[in-house]
């Protein structure tokens, strides 16, 4: 089978790397997340089955709204901070040249737009310093809000809360995100698949870091058992990141040239819990948690349905990577669209905050349960009930 470019280039920097006398995690951390990079660049890496839920929601429109685009409010508090919209750039990349690159994009259009950034794995800053300026932002925007990450896979390992208190005081971070991947390590064939003794790390984390812990997962959703482990742990806030947008299962049986990981990868590529489902049953289940929905999010419709249920942010990612590819401009583009969207959808409900839009948001068509209604009375006249 005839490699792709990319291909190409990753083979020519495994052999620069091994030149360079890097070996063993070094050397294919830095190719891994030149991989992801590639893969969701060229690639269409998102579930196939695009039931995340969101599709069966619709929103009443108001076609009589009393209400100025200008007097619409959009403004989000989250954990003490208010932000010019409930958005957040998720956390994505790290590790590589192009991933500072993309990494300072995204930093320029979050401060620009007043939205928080989270930054992708720091994992290899961590164990080698030489990459820390991947992940530097604060320097050039001091009032950026800025979430740490690491995995939960590294908070397991000896050091591992060493490692996170590391990850937060290199990059200045307001907050640290733990992200599960616990499908991805497992597909993925250099993975770690050790997890006991998590939550109890975890719970080690929250008492001792002095900034908010969040947990996030990375596109298969968030159980109602879960979520309870986790909030008993004492975490600030749950990223639901459920089933609906990019499948890292399925990339890691890309990355391989393994047929059986490949097949491994595909079978997994719909796993997981759709991230409107995921935030209804939270939301119920724990009313007073903030949530943060992320998981397929496009556009500022679906931004508005998420926040209509419940979510205090929504996170966007694999769009505003592929804007940060081409400039910081495409990616503040991007986020205005979103924004742009979200208003549209609050003008035309007749919402004038964010928070009005609940009530007018219903499940399936709009006026579909007042449709089967009124059939049911027309056939009951027609039939002289």
């Amino acid at each position: 089978m005839m490699k792709l470019p990319y291909q190409i280039k990753w083979r020519y920097q495994q052999l620069r790397g091994k030149m360079l006398g890097l070996s063993g995690e070094a050397l294919w951390g830095r190719l891994r997340k030149q991989q992801h990079l590639d893969l969701c660049r060229y690639e269409h890496v998102e579930t196939l089955e695009k039931a995340y839920g969101f599709s069966e929601l619709s929103f009443v429109p108001q076609a009589a709204p009393e209400l100025n685009w200008d007097d619409l409010v959009v403004s989000a508090q989250f954990l003490g901070r208010t932000f010019a919209a409930p958005l957040l750039i998720s956390g994505m990349t790290g590790g590589v040249e192009a991933g500072e690159r993309i990494n300072r994009r995204l930093a320029a259009a979050a401060a620009h737009l007043g939205i928080p950034l989270g930054l992708g794995s720091q994992r290899v800053a961590c164990e080698n310093p030489r990459h820390t300026g991947i992940f530097t932002m604060k320097k050039q925007h001091p009032n950026l809000y800025l979430l740490g990450n690491i995995g939960c896979a590294q908070l397991v390992l000896p050091g591992g809360l060493d490692l996170a208190k590391k990850a937060v005081e290199m990059v200045e971070a307001d907050a640290l995100v733990v992200h599960l991947n616990v499908l991805q390590e497992c597909i993925q064939q250099e993975g770690n698949r050790n997890f006991a003794g998590f939550l109890q790390r975890l719970e080690e984390l929250c008492s001792q870091l002095g900034v908010p812990v969040l947990v996030k997962e990375v596109g298969c959703g968030i159980s109602v058992s879960a979520a309870e482990r986790l909030l008993a742990c004492g975490i600030a806030a749950l990223d639901i990141a459920g089933k609906g947008g990019t499948s890292w299962g399925y990339i890691e049986g890309l990355r391989s040239n393994s047929p059986a990981q490949q097949q491994l990868g595909a079978s997994f590529r719909n796993w997981g819990i759709p991230t409107a489902y995921s935030l209804v049953a939270l939301r119920r289940r724990f009313p007073e948690a903030v949530l943060i929905a992320s998981g397929g999010v496009r556009d500022g419709l679906t931004v508005a349905k998420a926040v209509a249920l419940g979510a205090q942010l929504v996170g966007v990612a694999l769009p505003l990577m592929q804007a940060a590819l081409i400039s910081e401009e495409a990616v503040v583009a991007s986020l205005e669209t979103i924004i742009r969207g979200l208003k549209i959808t609050m003008l035309a409900t007749g919402s004038r905050t964010t928070t009005e839009l609940s009530s007018a948001l219903c499940s399936g068509q709009a006026l579909g349960q007042e449709f089967y209604a009124g059939l049911e009375v027309l056939r009951k006249q027609s039939h002289g009930e």
